[in-house]
Formats: C-alpha cells, structure tokens, sequence
C-alpha cells in the first residue's frame, strides 16, 4: 500500500475491506475479531496508527511498531487464538514522521472457513459494512456445509423405497434430450443401468441408493419433499420498476415451485413461452434446439438453470427467487459463488457447489460449458444493446444476485399479466359450478380464489377442493395469504385464525374486479 493509497482510506473511512485501529502501545484485541471478520468475507486491509476523531480518521502513529507487529503475527500463528491459518501481508509505511502497519488479511477458501477465535465456533465474526459481528448459527451451519469435501449433491438418499423415487416423466424426457445431444450411447439401456453409469446411483451392498442429485434433477414429489423442505423456485412477475417505491399489491402473478429441477424448468418456461412468445418462432418446442435459441432467450436460459444448478438445497431457510421486473429481471441464490469474485467474468474452470447436478445439465447442453456462462451472457447482452448484466456474490449474507437489465421493451411482462388479470372480468351473477371451474383453470391464483368465494363462505378444504389444489403450503403460499394480504378476503373468526371453523369471504375490496363487466344474459350477447 503506498501513501496515497492508504490517504484515500482514510478519506473513505472504514468499509467492508478496511478497518483502522490506534494501536499505539499494543494490539487492541479486537484486532483479532477483525481478521476473522476478513477471512470469513471478502479479505481487507487492517491498518494499525490511525485513531477516529469526531467522524474523520488521522494518523496517530505507532510508537512501537516492531513489538506491535511481532505481537500480533505470533498471536495469529499460535493454535491456541485462531483455528485456521489466515494469510496475512504486512507492510510498514512512514507519513510526517509516523510509522503506520497496514495488514491485508486475505479471504480463506471455502474449505478453511468458518474462521473463529479461542477454539469457539461461536466467535465467528463476519464484517458487514465498517463492523465486525458476530455470526448466527445459521450463517455458521452455512458455512460448515460448503466447507465439506463431500458435496451435498453427491450424498446418498435414503428416505423413501427406491421404487418411488423417480419421476417417469421426468427422466424420461432426461433421457431423451441426453440421446439427441450425446451420439453413441445406447438409447434403450435400462433405466437403472443409466443412473449408475451416470453416478446417479450408489452402490448399497445388493442394492443401489440414489444420489441428492438424482432426486433434485428427476425426483418423484415425494422424494423432493422428503429431501428439501421448501421450493426450488419461486417466481414473481412485479408491476413495477426497481427503484420505485413499492406499491400496495407486492406482485400480480406468481409461481412457486416445488418440485424437481426439470419439472421446475418446465414450469417457468412455459410462464416465459406464454407472455413472450416472439422469442420461440424458430425452436423446437420439443428438443428446444441451441442452435436455434434466440439470443435473449439464451441468455434469460442460462441464468435460470444456474440459478436452479448452483444454489445452496442445504440451507431449508431460504428459497432461490426470480423476480421479473418492468426494468429488468432479478435471479437471486441462497449459496454464494465459490473462488475470487474479480475473476467470474473470466473463462475458465470454477469450483461450483453441486457438481453432479451441474454437469447433469450440461450434459444435455442445458447451459453453457464450465466458466463461459456468465461471460456469455454479458457479451450476448450488450450485442443486442443492453446495459451489462450485474452480480453481487455477498459473503456475509452467502446469497448470489445476478440482475439482467432493461428487458425488450416490445414485450412488457408485467403489462401483459395485469391485462390477463383484469382486462376480462367475470358476470356479476353467481355463475354455476362449471363456469367457476372453467375461470379458475385461466386466471393467475388470487384471482382464481375470488372467483371461487363468489359462492359465499368456504373453508380451507372447501377452497382447495374447488381450485383442485391439494398441496396445502401451495395454496397458503401462493392463492390464501396474499389475497388475505392485499385485503381481498377476510376471516370470518378474526380473532382466532387457526380456528377449525374458520372461513373467508370477500372484502367489499376483493369484490371490486369480479363485479364492473356487463353481465351475460341468457336470451344472447352481452349488454
């Protein structure tokens, strides 16, 4: 660090990768907290002989500055202080007669991580803005799993018999695309023969176990249930920009996912094929063929399976989103990105987190080969006039948010969805059973449940059975909840919510879009 390097920090002040401490006389103990801090993040600088006054940082100088500095690197090298040796380079700098330490504490990789001190796992610090504090549990237990050499996705699965552990469909279609994009293999090799030769199978004495990865890639419903307690995906279609403020309906379409990643995939697509057809005049509606992939689709495509290859299916607190705003579309991880985040735009191979599921999908050319995929995106992107896309890979948090910005502006998702949400209402008359039905099979899922309560009051079971929905955390999740939220329906029991005789009704609110369309007669068209 030279002078006036060390001048701007201290015109900065602390951040994320800078931290100033007086250190006169002696190292201040939390000097310590702080080197943990950096090695559980993104590394930083540790400067010794600048003290904070009022709100600005001036040199003050170490008086000794060789017992100082042989203090703090024997106490960092002893067993006893710091679990994991930390990398550290320190330099001596002399301004106006003063002598200054600085210390780069460079980030640990993930398999020395986590960072603690005195032989306490709770004295895991991560540094978040100018401060270091210490870790939750959750933040540690994160870091315990990426820090294992046995990847999560190769781990066996045992909790549900081994006849029920595949979806048919889903590796059939697997298997289909494996035999259109890998010529010399036999197509008609038995199932079970595929999924070993493939390591998605275990040895088990006599028998096979699956692997984490050949449940989340085509798992039955209830060997991913069994496995991951939350969706793999969930999607929100906003109405609204990113910098704006956020209005009183949070988003007007919907998609929770639950179930394995390539019946996940289809999901989306066919969200995505519905409100921006343009974009598939020239592929395959089977094969989906790359040769012929439009270059926004592309890249929208490679995004999404990342999202889908490399989040963190360990972490049960927290589920992978998509967010598709009017300026942009938002991918956001649970799992930060392994490796130096200054070299993800580079080509090159990476270290990912679920390698078996990662190459799962690129043996089916479902994305790009190994260390392309983002800097194909940026190059795809700007070509077609687009800002580049954006990432931030936070490791205090362990999340990765990638941003694609500026969506085609001939194709206004969000526009579309609010017209196919309200630009055709429903009669004002109760309509029979088999036109609620019918209205329910074409409407995003609040205003399916509207429709539904048309009838009067109807209990949870009442409303499931009406939408056809028997999954319960789905209909909490994406139908009950946000109508409750957006005040379009009501409890008819308040005050006891999880009453057994509870029901819900429409608001005076929930009634407003199903009640201004002219109604239909029976004697002909409409008045």
């Amino acid at each position: 660090m030279t002078q006036s390097e060390l001048r701007k920090l201290l015109a900065a002040g602390e951040w994320n990768d800078v931290e100033f401490k007086e250190a006169r006389t002696g190292v201040p103990r939390s000097a310590y907290e702080t080197v943990a801090a950096f090695a559980n993040t993104h590394g930083g600088h540790l400067v010794f002989g600048v003290a904070q006054r009022d709100n600005a940082f001036e040199i003050t100088g170490v008086e000794t500055p060789d017992k100082v500095q042989n203090d703090f690197l024997s106490v960092l090298h002893a067993d006893a202080k710091i679990n994991h040796d930390v990398a550290v380079t320190e330099e001596r700098l002399a301004i106006d007669g003063k002598t200054v330490l600085t210390f780069h504490v460079a980030e640990n990789p993930r398999t020395r991580k986590p960072v603690y001190l005195d032989g306490d796992i709770r004295r895991t610090f991560l540094r978040k803005g100018g401060g270091d504090y210490k870790a939750q549990m959750l933040d540690i237990e994160r870091m315990l799993r990426d820090s294992s050499a046995d990847r999560w996705d190769s781990q066996p699965f045992d909790r549900v018999s081994f006849k029920d552990v595949f979806h048919p469909g889903s590796l059939r279609w697997y298997r289909d695309r494996f035999s259109q994009v890998n010529s010399g293999f036999d197509p008609k090799q038995p199932d079970r023969e595929f999924l070993y030769h493939w390591g998605f199978l275990l040895k088990d004495g006599k028998g096979f176990l699956p692997t984490h990865a050949a449940v989340m890639v085509f798992g039955s419903s209830l060997a991913v249930h069994q496995l991951m307690p939350r969706p793999t995906l969930d999607v929100q279609f906003l109405g609204y920009s990113t910098g704006d403020s956020l209005p009183e309906t949070r988003w007007i379409d919907r998609i929770v996912c639950e179930d394995n990643i390539i019946q996940t995939w289809e999901q989306l697509l066919a969200k995505y094929r519905f409100f921006m057809p343009k974009p598939f005049r020239d592929i395959d509606s089977v094969t989906l063929g790359r040769r012929d992939d439009p270059p926004g689709f592309r890249v929208f495509r490679e995004a999404a399976i990342n999202l889908l290859i490399h989040q963190d299916y360990g972490d049960h607190s927290r589920k992978a989103v998509i967010k598709f705003y009017r300026d942009g579309i938002q991918f956001w991880n649970p799992g930060d990105v392994f490796g130096d985040d200054s070299r993800l735009w580079e080509p090159g191979e990476k270290e990912v987190r679920n390698p078996s599921i990662a190459m799962a999908m690129r043996r089916i050319a479902m994305c790009e080969q190994a260390g392309t995929g983002l800097r194909m995106m940026r190059e795809t992107w700007r070509k077609l006039g687009h800002p580049s896309p954006t990432y931030e890979n936070d490791r205090v948090r362990k999340a990765f948010e990638l941003f694609i910005p500026d969506l085609d502006k001939e194709v206004d998702m969000a526009s579309d969805l609010m017209k196919a949400m309200f630009g055709v209402k429903p009669p004002t008359q109760l309509p029979t059973q088999s036109a609620t039905q019918s209205a329910t099979q074409s409407r995003d899922p609040v205003t399916r449940l509207l429709a539904a309560l048309l009838h009067g009051e109807m209990a949870s079971g009442e409303l499931r059975e009406a939408l056809g929905i028997k999954h319960r955390p789905t209909f909490r999740e994406n139908y009950l909840h946000p109508a409750i939220e957006a005040g379009l329906i009501e409890y008819t029991i308040p005050d006891k919510p999880n009453s057994r005789l509870q029901k819900y009704r429409l608001t005076g609110k929930g009634r407003q879009p199903l009640a201004s369309e002219p109604t239909t007669g029976d004697g002909g068209g409409n008045r």
